[in-house]
Order: structure tokens, then sequence, then C-alpha cells
């Protein structure tokens, strides 16, 4: 007995010294279909946990044994199975798997082949964006997509972006599209928040990680859209976060960066003796004697003051770190984000802390069950400022102060301004403005197949926004103390309930059939409470004021029902027809006009798959498509249909509590409705080094909201209801090109171009009326008009300063040269809406090294900076207000070009009304990304112990530089402070965007 147990022992030692004698070192190149170097490739020893991934060049080293299999996998190449043999190297060209591809791309409650695809789509994947370093999501689409225009409002940190797909869709319902995150429509209220000049709002892409977006996919024409259907009307952005990959090692990713940020562009302005002297010469030839600035009461020269403007910027420093884990089994794969933003703006006082998580798993838990989860939880903290035209924005009040007036006094403490225009160094110091968010966005389904080409998925989503917002202002700057809390609690939760059956038969035909519900349910709840009368600075909490100001409380609920259906036919794939149809039931609508059908129908052609297309031996792929459908948009505010009525103080009488009315009942309101006709073209070609796609699209708006005026005797001056009408029509082209493709050198191009024309319609019949009998829509800088575009700056039109007389000149209505214009010479004299505008990206690989850059660019738009009202000039408020360096540059003999009129004229204090003069050529080129990364070769990777899959360290650089015109000079022209349509283009003293420079490495284990 104990000499067979010995000879077992002895055995099984022996098997295990063979086994390790048997291992080797494998290694070898693997490159794609056409001979280059593929990196990112997973490798796994088949039925371990042992795995690698390629570098850089392609080279991969893994231990295996004779006899083990090695499984190469990548997404869009066809996985590869090599039995380990004697030969210590393995070298694999990989295939090309065209359907694997194909299936990433997200379409409306599905996935389709991105070949097959017959709906314009823009897809922004994964490779585009990767290397992108942003501080928020829709900065990675800005100048990626052909009829995607995204204007970042200000530099302030948090302010949302204004987002146009296809243009400017409506007048007072909004333009901003539908944002849906894996299958979740988020809610984006801009009133959930107190105003801080401009219309903004805060940013509800903030709430994602950039770092964990797979990719983005913008719906823009009726054949994508429709599935959406009183939702979509101003496109749909699909965003798809990062998902786990089956059979591949787990691989960790940590991605660090440091982060520097500055001003774009600020106006110069005077400093303290220039504004002294400006002032006493302008008084001294006014007044016909010598004027001092000591007789104007603004110190003498050299006497000092305030460089504010320098004083509400600095460099602000960013700190930013991402842990990705990415794996998954045969069945399972998963993906665990954690992300900590800690981001100091280049504005005093405003800084954000963001902390997020993020968990994404699916498996197959039976071969006809499927479940997963995708959720993402954000706490957000907010340190906020104004935007513009406000007093506790820093731009703001920092170009308007006089720069005589001193921000401390003798003993270093603040010191009052003396005028209505406050001290900003002490407002940003002394007072509290903190916005604290906590949301939380997922998920979870189930997919039954109970029966081939038959699949129910169930899917149950949230999103779960709480935000507390605190202020606190000191004795010194509002007496008596001021503090004001607000809570806003917005829930959403929603089920979809989807039915997809797929079959083929007769070989050459296919058939997808799909079945859904839609159900969700809103709450918005908000509550507003202040107070003033504080003992001390020291006491912080509102309670502790003496005089409650505001108790206010709100809610606003709402339910959305949806029934949908999308049928498509292909045959041989080259031709594809498509319909859908939604059916949506919403409580924004009146009670005569609940429910809503909206449809689609589209077809496309595959002229690659006949013969007299092949026989030209050129197009790699070549198709057209055209699609024609409604949509509509929702955005009406939560009861515009409803009588409404105001309680609490405003309505008490006589010492008791009533309700007066507020709004008049229309139980015929509805959503506006779009109808859009899309003809596209795609084409590839010269072996895919050429993609060039084109569409042409006429969407018309039909059913706006518009205000109708009610006679006095209904006890209110107006209604809202559906009468109005709008057109878009433009062209789109996309041009993607491989400029090198070489073993160890790449060079991809893409440039994208639109250009869309608008044109309203129709307006309401009791409509105000121009000279010509148009009805309008009249505002201080815009006027919309009957026949014309939405967005017409209308304003009096400046001439210039006479070089002879040193008057300065208007035209008057009938283009006569004026001194003394008045409203009614009030023209059209341009618009904020582009002729065309786009973007460029390069990405440019070279041995270990990558580069990329991206540029957007906009033509043919105008910007009113009404602020400069107030900074040119000599007396816009009294004479308090600093102005810009131009202004020296005053009439002083006949024969000068000057920027100002003669102090002694009387055009000279008429020159700060509103006027052309402060509407600038906005048109740019921007520079808006570049990125230089080196990734280390796998010698100096084996040389850190074989610890690291990667190490990749990048340089990048936002802003970097701007072509504009001169007269753009200190103004950023990527500015407008509201996303209300009627309002594009405009600006008071926005804070111009952030040029920033970070510093990171992304290392991969």
């Amino acid at each position: 007995m104990k000499n067979r147990t010995k000879w077992l022992c002895m055995l099984f030692l022996m098997g295990i010294f063979s086994v390790f004698a048997q291992q080797k070192n494998v290694t070898g190149a693997i490159t794609d279909f056409e001979g280059l170097p593929l990196p990112g490739v997973n490798i796994l020893v088949k039925g371990t946990i042992t795995g690698t991934q390629s570098d850089f060049d392609g080279n991969y080293a893994i231990q295996a044994s004779t006899g083990d299999v090695l499984v190469f996998s990548y997404l869009g190449q066809k996985t590869v199975e090599i039995t380990v043999g004697a030969s210590d190297t393995i070298n694999v060209q990989m295939e090309q798997d065209t359907q694997a591809l194909e299936e990433v791309v997200v379409v409306g409650y599905g996935n389709q082949e991105e070949r097959k695809i017959i709906q314009n789509v823009g897809i922004v994947k994964e490779e585009a964006i990767e290397n992108l370093q942003v501080v928020s999501a829709d900065q990675l689409l800005q100048g990626q997509s052909a009829g995607t225009q995204i204007v970042n409002a200000s530099g302030v940190l948090g302010s949302a972006a204004v987002i146009r797909v296809r243009g400017v869709n409506s007048i007072n319902s909004g333009s901003q599209p539908l944002i849906v995150i894996d299958g979740v429509p988020i809610t984006d209220t801009a009133g959930n928040t107190l105003n801080r000049g401009g219309n903004t709002g805060i940013n509800p892409l903030s709430y994602v990680n950039p770092n964990d977006i797979a990719s983005l996919t913008v719906l823009k024409d009726a054949g994508a859209t429709s599935i959406y259907g009183s939702r979509g009307a101003n496109g749909v952005i699909l965003i798809t976060t990062k998902k786990g990959r089956k059979n591949s090692r787990t691989s960790v990713t940590l991605d660090v960066n440091t982060a520097y940020s500055e001003s774009t562009d600020v106006p110069d302005i005077l400093t303290a003796d220039e504004f002294r002297q400006f002032k006493s010469e302008v008084a001294t030839l006014q007044n016909g004697t010598p004027t001092s600035p000591e007789d104007l009461g603004l110190g003498a020269l050299g006497s000092g003051g305030t460089d504010w403007l320098g004083g509400v910027q600095r460099t602000g420093i960013s700190q930013n770190y991402n842990l990705g884990i990415r794996g998954g089994s045969e069945k399972t794969s998963f993906f665990f984000g954690l992300d900590f933003q800690d981001t100091e703006g280049f504005i005093v006082g405003n800084d954000q802390q963001r902390a997020g998580a993020r968990i994404n798993i699916d498996t197959e838990v039976t071969e006809w069950l499927k479940a997963g989860m995708n959720l993402g939880v954000t706490n957000n903290r907010l340190n906020r400022v104004g935007v513009e035209n406000n007093i506790n924005a820093p731009f703001t009040t920092a170009f308007l102060q006089s720069p005589v007036v001193r921000a401390f006094d003798d003993e270093g403490n603040f010191a009052q301004s003396g005028s209505f225009i406050p001290n900003i160094f002490a407002r940003v110091a002394l007072n509290t403005d903190e916005l604290k968010t906590f949301r939380v966005i997922g998920n979870a389904f189930t997919e039954v197949t109970p029966i081939k080409g038959l699949t129910w998925r169930s899917e149950f989503g949230i999103d779960k926004l709480s935000l507390e917002e605190f202020i606190r202002n000191a004795e010194f700057n509002s007496p008596g103390g001021f503090a004001q809390q607000i809570f806003v609690n917005e829930d959403r939760w929603l089920t979809n309930q989807t039915l997809n059956y797929t079959d083929t038969f007769a070989e050459d035909h296919s058939l997808t059939v799909l079945l859904g519900l839609n159900y969700e349910e809103t709450l918005r709840t908000r509550s507003n409470v202040s107070s003033t009368g504080f003992l001390t600075d020291d006491l912080r909490n509102l309670g502790s004021g003496s005089t409650p100001t505001v108790l206010n409380g709100d809610r606003f609920p709402s339910r959305l029902f949806g029934l949908f259906s999308r049928v498509t036919y292909d045959y041989k794939g080259k031709y594809i027809a498509e319909g859908s149809i939604r059916r949506d039931g919403s409580s924004r609508f009146g009670a005569n006009n609940r429910f809503g059908y909206f449809w689609s129908a589209a077809a496309g052609w595959t002229l690659s798959e006949e013969d007299f297309i092949r026989d030209l031996n050129f197009f790699d792929f070549l198709s057209l498509r055209a699609s024609i459908g409604t949509v509509g948009n929702d955005r009406l505010g939560t009861f515009p249909s409803l009588g409404l009525f105001n309680a609490g103080p405003i309505a008490d009488y006589n010492g008791e509590s009533g309700v007066i009315p507020n709004q008049p009942e229309n139980p015929d309101l509805k959503w506006e409705e779009s109808e859009t006709l899309d003809i596209g073209l795609k084409s590839t070609f010269l072996n895919g080094r050429v993609t060039f796609n084109a569409s042409y699209f006429q969407k018309t708006t039909s059913d706006l909201l518009l205000n109708q005026v009610l006679p006095p005797q209904t006890g209110f001056t107006s209604i809202s209801r559906n009468i109005g009408e709008m057109e878009n029509t433009g062209w789109e082209f996309e041009l993607n090109t491989v400029n090198v493709r070489k073993e160890n050198f790449t060079w991809r191009t893409n440039f994208n171009l639109t250009s869309i024309k608008n044109k309203v319609l129709r307006l309401n019949e009791d409509a105000a009326t121009d000279t010509q009998g148009r009805r309008i829509i009249d505002g201080p800088i815009q006027r919309a008009i009957e026949g014309e575009s939405l967005n017409n700056f209308f304003l009096i039109r400046y001439v210039g300063v006479n070089p002879q007389t040193g008057d300065a000149e208007w035209l008057d209505v009938d283009g006569n040269i004026t001194n003394n214009p008045s409203s009614n010479d009030r023209v059209v004299t341009g618009s904020p809406l582009p002729d065309f505008s786009g973007g460029i990206t390069n990405i440019i690989n070279y041995k270990n090294f990558d580069f990329s850059f991206l540029m957007n660019y906009s033509y043919g738009n105008e910007v009113v900076i009404d602020g400069l009202r107030f900074a040119d000039g000599n007396d816009a408020i009294g004479g308090i207000v600093n102005i810009r360096r131009q202004n020296l540059n005053y009439w002083r003999q006949p024969g000068d070009n000057a920027f100002l009129p003669s102090p002694t004229s009387s055009t000279f204090n008429l020159f700060n009304q509103r006027s052309s003069q402060q509407q600038l050529d906005a048109s740019y080129l921007r520079l808006k990304n570049v990125t230089l990364g080196y990734s280390l070769p796998q010698q100096a990777l084996d040389k850190l112990g074989g610890l690291f899959q990667s190490i990749r360290l990048y340089a990048t650089a936002t802003n970097l530089f701007t072509i504009k015109a001169d007269e753009m000079d200190g103004i950023d022209p990527e500015v407008t402070d509201d996303i209300d349509p009627l309002f594009q283009g405009e600006s008071f003293f926005t804070a111009p965007q952030a040029k920033s420079y970070s510093f990171g490495a992304r290392i991969q284990f």
C-alpha cells in the first residue's frame, strides 16, 4: 500500500513538472486584413483566465503550453482560434467581420446594422472620443456630427450648452433635443435653480462622466425620431455608456490628469489713470476750460485704483481621476467605473467637485434569457457665480465697475463701491452660493427569447435628481444679511416593453417587426425659503434670520403613455423599406387633444449591390435613401392647458386666504408637430479610403405654440394656442478620408458641413404687424417676421464717425444719413443663424505617437454684444462705468478716422444707444481640441515587470486659438446667453470660453 502511494505521488509530481516544462512564452504580431498593426486585441488561453492584449504595434506575449488554444478577439474582426504547437511564434492576420462591426450602432429602441440604416443619423464612435478630455459630454459632440450645432453658452462651470439639431424648430417651446442615456430619457428642466443671468440653466449632461461614454448617436430625420413621438421634433441624442467585452481578460484602466485653465479672450479696458485722463480730456473739451480728474472726483493721476477684470480671473487648476474595469466571460460582460473631478474655473468663486460611479453588466442566464443593468450615480457640488447681466456675475461687474473705485480701504478691508455696481471681490469672498445635486440614472432589463427570432425586452428605468441650493449673503453685501434655500426633487421612472421579431424567408427576404409600450411618470417638487435680519454673519443657517421673506412650494407631475411599432423589410440587403408609427398620450396636452399619432416611412436602395455599379469597379458601397414622417414637441410646460390660480399673500382678501385666476383654460392645446422630408446619399470608395455622405431635408413645423391676445373683459391678457408655422431647409455633407495608411503611419480626416435656412411661414392673426403689413414678434434686439427668418437682428444701422465733422452717423429707415435716429428707424440688420457650420477632425498615428486635433467653425452669423452699450462711449450710466480701450480714439480734428465721435458733438452721448454698432461678425474657426499622446513600447513595459498592459502619456489643449474678425478682439464669438430660440446670439458681458491645458497618463493593467 505504501509503495502504491509513493508511486502515485511521484506520478502526480512528474505531471506537474511536465506541465510547467511545456509552458513557454508565445509571442507574435497581429495585423488587420490589410496587414496593418492591430493594437488592443484580446488574447486569451481558452478555458482559463490567462490573457493579455496586443500593444500599439500589434505585438503580444503570453505564457501558454503546447496544445493550448489561443483565442484572438477584437471588435469588428472575426474571432480567431489557434492551437499552440512547437513554434514559439504565432502571427495572426485577422479578418474583418462586417456584421459584428455594424451591430454596435444604436437607434431608437434597438440596434441596426450601419450599412442598412436608411434613416439620417449621426454616429460618433468610441475611437473618435476616447482621447478627448472634456468637462461635460456635450463637448464630445462639438464639430463631430453634421446638422448638430453646439454653442457653449459661457465659460461659467455648469452652464448648459445651446444644442440645435437641424436648426431652430420652435418659438416658445424650446429647441433643445431629447437626450437618452442607455435608454432612459433624462429630464433637463431649466427652471430647477435660481437664475444667475442668462437663461441657460444647469447643464443636464454634467451628470454623466465623459470617460464612461462609448458612443453618441444623433437621430435627425423623422424616420429616426418618430419612434419617440411627441418628444422628437428637436432631434434625439442617444448616449451609450461603455459595456464589458465577452471572452476577454479583465482590464483595469486608470486615467489621471491635471488641467490648467484661463480665459480665451477678454476686452482690453482702461486702467485707472487712463480712465481719469480720458474723462478729464472729454470734460475739458466739453466745458471749454481745463478740467482735472480731481475736479471730476476721480482722484489725481497716480492715486491708484483697481484692476477689477484682472481680479476676477485666475488660473484654474483641476484634477481628474477615472478608473474603469472592463471584462467578461463566455456568458457575462461587465464595466465598472469610478470618477472624481475637482475643477477650478478661471473665474474666481466658480469651482465644481463631481464624484460618480457606474456599473453596467449583462449576462446570458440561459439560452433563452438575458439580463442586465446600466446604472450611473453622480454627486455634484458647484460653487456658482452669475453668468451675465447680474450683480453677482464677476465678468459683468468687473467690466462695468469704474477702475478708480477702490476694492479695499487703507486697512485692507473691503470697501463699498458707492454705486449700484457692487464690490464684486467682496461678494465672491463673503457670500455663499452653493448648489448640491445627487442624481441616479439607470435601468434594468431582461430579454426573453422563447422562440428563434422573437425577443421580449422588459426594461425599467429611473432618473432621480435631488437638488439643494443655498445662498447666504453677508452683512457687507446685503444689509441685515440674507439667506435662501431651495430644494428640488425631480423623479422620473419609466418602463419600456418591446417585442422584436426577425425572420428570413425565401433566402433573400428579411422582415423585422418591433412592437412596444412606453410609460413614464415624472414628479418635480420645489420648495423655496428665504429670510433676512441676521444678528451676525457667523449665523449661517436660514432659520437664524429674524424676518422670513419667501416661503413657497410647487408640485409639477406629468405622465406619458406611448404605443409604437416599426417594421423593416430587407431584400438581399439591396432594397430596404421601413415604416413606424407611435400613439402618444400626455398629461401636458389639452383634454381634447390628449392623444396624437406620429409616423414615418423610409426606403433605401443599395446601388453598390447592382451589377451596373459593380461593373464601374469604383464604389465599395453606394446607397440612396429617403424618408418622410411626423414628430412632435411637448416642451409646453407642465400645466399649459389647465386653468390655473394663484394663492398665498397675493390673493389674500380682507385678511382671509383666497385665490385669483392666473391662466385661462385651453382644452384644445396640443403638441407642436414637425413633418420632415429627408433625401440622402451614402458612399465609400477607393478601397475604403474615402466616405462621402450628403443629405437634403425640408422640415415644416406646424401648430407652433404662440400667445394670442384676449379681450380685456376676459380678465386675461393672452392665452397660449397652436397657431404658427415655420420651416427649416438645409444640406448636410460629411467627408471621411484615410489620407495615409502605412505600417507605421496613418492619417485620417473627418470633415462635416451644414447649411440651414429658416423661415417663419405663419404667425397668429392678432400678432403685431410691421409697416409692410407682415405679422411680427418684436423684441428689443430681434424681430421674428412672417415670411423671413425667426431670428433677425432689428436695429438702427450705425454708419460710423464722419471724418470731417466728428459726428456719429446712422441711417434712418429710408437709408438716409441722420444724426438723431429713433426706434422707428430700426430695420433688419443681420442674423445670429450661420450660413454654414461644422467641424474638422484629424487623427494621426506614427509608431507609438498619436496626434489629433478637432476644429469647429461657423460662418455668416452675427452676435449682438449688448454690453457694449455700456463699455463704449462716455456716459452710459452717469459716467461711472469703465470702457474699452478703442474709445480713446475719439475724433479730434478733420480727417480723423475715429471710433468715438467728438466730445463736443451732439451725437457724443447718443453713441451708447442700441444699434448695429454692437452687432459684430461672429464667424470663426476654432481649434477646439488638440491632443498629443505617446504609448510606451512593449519592450519598456516588459522592463516594468509585466504589470502593465499599456501606458499612454498625453497632453491636451482646448480652445487653443480662434480665427475671427478683428472687431471681435476681446470677445468670444462662440457665445449666447439664452437657450430661448428668440434670443439666440445675444450676450451681455457673458464670460468667454476657457482655454485649458491638461497633462495626464492612461495606465492599463
